[in-house]
Formats: C-alpha cells, sequence, structure tokens
C-alpha cells in the first residue's frame, strides 16, 4: 500500500512538472510572438521622426531623427544634443566660462594655445576671410557689441556714433589675428580685439551633431537651427521620401519665400535682415554688419544658400554674400562648386541661381521691400 502511494505520488510528480515546463514554454513562445510582432507592426519612427528641441547656441536648435528602435532614436538625440551645448561651451563668447571668452581676455596679452576644435573654427573662419575678400570676418566682435541691436531694441537707445563706429573699426581685421599653425594659437596684434564666431559655430556644430547621430546607427534626420540647417540621409520611403522638403521664410510678412525639395545630405543657410534688428527714426539697423563701413550693410534683405563643403561655410556663405549684395553675392555664391543660392535684392526682387530651377516650388517673383 505504502508502494502504491509513493509510486502514485512520484508520477503525479512528474505530470506537474511536465504540466509546468510546458506551460513555461507556452509563456516563452507568446512572449516571443509578442516581441516580433512589435518588431513588424510597431513602425517606431519610420513614419514620423522622433523630434527634441532645445535651446543652444544662442537659438532654437531642433533634431527630428528617424529610425526603428524607438530606444535608439532617442537616446542619439539626446547624445546629439550634449555634443551642440559642448560646441557652446567652447564657440558662445557670451559664456564667461567658455574657450572663446578666455582667448578674447588673454590673446591680446600673448599667444593662446587653443583646442583643436577651437582651431578650426577659426580657420575655417580665416578661410572665408580670404574667399570672401574680407567681408565674412570674425574679428567683427567689436563691431557687433557696439551695435548691441538686442539691447538698443530693447531700450530704444540711437544708433552708435559715427566717432565710435571709426575707433572700433580699428579693431577690425582678420589681418590683424597672428595664428600659429603648428601651435595652435591665437594672438592679438591689438588690444580690446574680439574673436566672434557666432556665423560660423551653429554651421559647424551641426556637422559635429551628425558625427553622434551617424555613430548611433540613425542614418536619416534634419538638425535645425533656425538659420542653418543640415539633412543627411533620404528622408524614409514611409514617410514620404525619400525627397526633403524644406521651406523658406519669406523676410516679410506672409508665405514662405519657396519650397526645396531634394535628396540626401544638404545644408540650408540663411542670413536676413529681418533676424535680429532695431529701428530707430523709422530705420532699421540688422545685427549683419559690413566690416568695411562698419553699418549693418544694405544691398540685400535676405540671402539663403544650398549646399557647401562643411557646415561652417554653409553658416558663413549667407553672412557674406548677404554683404556682398546684390549680384556680387549672388554671383559669388554660384561660383563656388556645389552652392546655389536665392537672394532678396533691396527692392525685394526674388533672383536665384541656374542650378536651382528643378529644386525649387512656390517661389515669389518679389516681396514688399
Amino acid at each position: 500500500m505504502n508502494n502504491r502511494n509513493t509510486c502514485d505520488e512520484e508520477s503525479l510528480g512528474r505530470k506537474n512538472r511536465r504540466d509546468t515546463l510546458i506551460v513555461i514554454v507556452i509563456v516563452l513562445a507568446m512572449a516571443g510572438i509578442a516581441v516580433l510582432l512589435a518588431i513588424l507592426l510597431n513602425p517606431g519612427y519610420t513614419r514620423e521622426p522622433y523630434q527634441k528641441e532645445e535651446y543652444v547656441l544662442d537659438t532654437y536648435g531642433v533634431i527630428s531623427a528617424y529610425g526603428k528602435n524607438q530606444a535608439q532614436v532617442e537616446g542619439a538625440v539626446d547624445a546629439a544634443f550634449q555634443e551642440l551645448f559642448r560646441i557652446e561651451g567652447i564657440a558662445d563668447r557670451y559664456r564667461p566660462d567658455s574657450e572663446i571668452a578666455r582667448v578674447n581676455a588673454s590673446a591680446a596679452d600673448g599667444p593662446v594655445v587653443v583646442s583643436d576644435e577651437l582651431w578650426e573654427m577659426i580657420a575655417a573662419g580665416m578661410e572665408l576671410y580670404e574667399a570672401s575678400g574680407g567681408l565674412f570676418d570674425i574679428t567683427v566682435g567689436p563691431l557687433v557689441d557696439a551695435w548691441d541691436v538686442v539691447g538698443r531694441d530693447e531700450r530704444g537707445d540711437a544708433p552708435p556714433s559715427q566717432e565710435e563706429i571709426e575707433r572700433v573699426l580699428e579693431l577690425v581685421g582678420s589681418d590683424k589675428l597672428v595664428l600659429d599653425e603648428a601651435a595652435h594659437s591665437v594672438y592679438f596684434s591689438r588690444e580690446g580685439m574680439i574673436v566672434d564666431l557666432g556665423g560660423l559655430a551653429k554651421g559647424y556644430a551641426l556637422d559635429r551633431a551628425e558625427e553622434v547621430l551617424r555613430s548611433r546607427g540613425i542614418e536619416s534626420g534634419i538638425i535645425d537651427t533656425i538659420s542653418t540647417s543640415l539633412t543627411f540621409g533620404d528622408k524614409p520611403g514611409s514617410a514620404g521620401g525619400p525627397n526633403w522638403l524644406l521651406a523658406v521664410t519669406n523676410p516679410r510678412e506672409g508665405e514662405y519665400l519657396a519650397t526645396f525639395s531634394f535628396p540626401g545630405r544638404n545644408y540650408l543657410s540663411t542670413s536676413g535682415d529681418y533676424q535680429r534688428y532695431f529701428e530707430y527714426d523709422g530705420v532699421l539697423y540688422h545685427h549683419i554688419i559690413d566690416p568695411r563701413t562698419g553699418y549693418p550693410a544694405r544691398d540685400a534683405i535676405a540671402v539663403t544658400v544650398l549646399g557647401a563643403k562643411d557646415g561652417a561655410w554653409a553658416d558663413a556663405m549667407s553672412t557674406a554674400a548677404f554683404i556682398m549684395g546684390y549680384p556680387d553675392g549672388l554671383d559669388w555664391v554660384e561660383g563656388i562648386e556645389g552652392s546655389e543660392a536665392i537672394f532678396v535684392d533691396p527692392d525685394g526682387i526674388v533672383h536665384i541661381t541656374p542650378g536651382l530651377q528643378d529644386s525649387l516650388t512656390g517661389l515669389l517673383e518679389s516681396i514688399e521691400p
């Protein structure tokens, strides 16, 4: 009797273990199926991008990224923003703890050795200085401070006097920089000089952010700092690709100036008299200063450049072309391989380089000046 009970208990135990194993297998199979269905049916960020906005580099930065793995996309975008903040810590002269602020404070006392990244930005500025005939100038900082367009707008102050402009002009000119490429050092030949990288730092930062996104497996997206943008990869077909559609702001009131349509990697950069300015006695004074005169450039309303060899060049080219004015600025951009432009002249007439004919829709012929 005892032997029979023992056998029954062992048989029941084996059955229970077998049933338990079957349940475990079924649960694991169902979990695997659920994961597979989630992978197959969940589009992640393939139809709509993951988008994040942060205030960085004195503007609103927006990163839109596509990818199937949501956690991967979101982590990559967060890392890309950290890279933008890191570049800000190097190039924003208004931050007292930035590298460029320390250079501006010390370089008149003797050569200052700078980081590789700061050197790259300064070197790009010097390239643009030469290419633009001196119209793009990273030493324009004293003039930017003298005009202080945002502060004057808030205070209602008059423009700086001619005497002040002439005095400050003595401190402007990239030919006054003493640069040692081997040592990566910067020296100011005059006390009071200021390097201002605002005309190219955003573009440079776009490239660094793209590197971070790609290193984390993101192959398609847009990095936008309002005035300068970078698309990389084709727009996914599930999101309406492969072409990206980017609109150019009308510098006055109304609809867009035009819409670009293009696939793949490209830069779009705009400079205009409407971005930062103040008005005094009915005259508009904007933030894009002509280093030849010390006054805001007057021969353009807005310039948008498409294409460049890198982000710093894209950012700076629109500024340089704006200062050159029409038609010189349009001709200058057209002469740079791979670059095109939309130019709004002082009368509000819209001009384009011939290579844009097939990329634009809804182009306005003119606007109110």
